[in-house]
């Protein structure tokens, strides 16, 4: 079966550290005690990394430039669609796809520009 590469989200690049992902990947081989430890602190560091982000805004110029570039439906269903796989992913594709008919029907239904009216 084929497995659906799920990108990172430009907030989850920004606030998680190789040594963080690092971290979170031992979970599994811990006792329950570790586990929990672990993940409370890969967590908590993800916050305390978030909130530094925001306090420091000025530094991250990306998370700006992306909200203004990023007007059109399309575009933003297609980087959503890069942070999610499966069933998540196949309903991104289906409404995707339904606004490109809906974009095709429009386009078909606009009278022709410039010539001869009938």
């Amino acid at each position: 079966m084929e497995q659906d590469f799920v990108a990172r989200t430009a907030l989850d690049e920004m606030v998680e550290s190789d040594r963080n992902q690092m971290l979170k990947a031992m979970i599994p081989y811990l006792p329950a005690s570790g586990q929990q430890f672990l993940s409370m602190y890969a967590k908590t560091q993800e916050l305390i990394n978030t909130m530094t982000l925001f306090k420091n805004r000025k530094n991250y110029p990306d998370m700006q430039a992306a909200s203004l570039s990023m007007s059109d439906p399309m575009e933003i269903l297609q980087d959503i669609r890069r942070c999610c796989g499966g069933e998540k992913r196949r309903q991104i594709d289906q409404i995707t796809n339904l606004i490109a008919v809906i974009q095709m029907i429009k386009i078909m239904n606009e009278e022709p520009s410039g010539g001869e009216n009938p």
